[in-house]
């Protein structure tokens, strides 16, 4: 997931994930001390330096980074907020500009959180800690959750920092994370421009059991959606976006020996579910190429049940 992000933002310049490899470094140095956090404050432009905890902002331009790829159309779009076309090429494109690791993250927050002057002339602390929160439940980050807890320490916002899933999307997620839907998203820092880190699926279970006493099937969508065996399967059609993070969880080859009926396209820029968007001016020759291609073996497939079923 985090390598798609980080090959996205690569291909706009390879200096673009190094920025925000440096980003994260600084974060962290300078959120050691009162100067330091000021620093922070500053470069980022927050509202006040009182609140700067490096777990807080670390998953508020996390999600940014993340979300501006997965939904990285060419047009502007306004799904959780206000953005560009491809608003991750805008962002590394600002990177450049600045050339620092706190620009970087900063270029990324200003895109994704402030494209039309929303958020106004600061970020607050409010809605920093609420994205935060989102991105790490939906990675199923409990350590971070756990820190934003024991970093944070504004008493009166504790009840709000332990409730984790604070709308019905999320709360949804965090519920099909602990069940059918678990991927735990390992990160090194070198393939990838997040910071180091390896699941530890027993404490990831034991958060599961506490806030939803249930237990993770990490199998259960390979088993029921047939995975390594759906060349069993037939009429599938099966694409995913180049850009889209998702695509890391996806089918983008086929076993051999698979049912010839069964079809897999990687759309080239390609964001998230892409191919299932209405048309716009601006689409890609390759996304239109795909929904042609789809929309071929659909007549196909009723042409030959038709044909196959025509005393009904």
């Amino acid at each position: 997931c985090t390598r798609i992000e980080t090959e996205a933002y690569g291909n706009v310049s390879k200096e673009c994930p190094d920025l925000v490899r440096q980003g994260w470094k600084d974060l962290y140095e300078f959120a050691k001390t009162e100067p330091g956090k000021g620093v922070i404050a500053g470069a980022l432009h927050l509202c006040d330096s009182h609140n700067v905890n490096p777990s807080n902002i670390h998953g508020w331009i996390s999600g940014a980074l993340e979300t501006m790829v997965q939904y990285g159309y060419p047009y502007p779009t306004n799904f959780y907020n206000p953005v560009p076309g491809y608003p991750f090429k805008v962002t590394c494109e600002n990177m450049l500009k600045d050339g620092t690791g706190l620009g970087a993250l900063y270029a990324a927050a200003a895109i994704y959180y402030n494209y039309t002057g929303q958020a106004g002339n600061c970020f607050d602390f409010g809605s920093i800690l609420e994205a935060s929160q989102k991105h790490w439940t939906r990675r199923g980050r409990y350590d971070y959750l756990a820190k934003l807890s024991n970093e944070d320490d504004d008493s009166k916002r504790t009840d709000r920092r332990l409730t984790t899933l604070q709308d019905a999307t999320d709360h949804a997620w965090g519920y099909q994370t602990c069940t059918e839907v678990y991927q735990p998203m390992p990160t090194d820092g070198v393939t990838d421009f997040e910071l180091p880190y390896q699941p530890d699926q027993e404490a990831y279970f034991a958060n599961c059991q506490q806030i939803w006493d249930v237990t993770p099937r990490p199998n259960w969508e390979e088993m029921y959606f047939m995975g390594i065996d759906i060349g069993s399967g037939s009429n599938i059609f099966i694409t995913n976006g180049q850009v889209d993070p998702w695509r890391a969880a996806g089918i983008t080859k086929l076993p051999k020996g698979s049912n010839p009926s069964i079809v897999t396209r990687t759309i080239a820029m390609g964001a998230h579910h892409y191919d299932l968007r209405s048309s716009h001016p601006m689409d890609p020759p390759s996304v239109t190429a795909v929904r042609n291609e789809e929309k071929e073996h659909m007549k196909k497939w009723i042409a030959e049940w038709t044909k196959n079923h025509n005393s009904y």
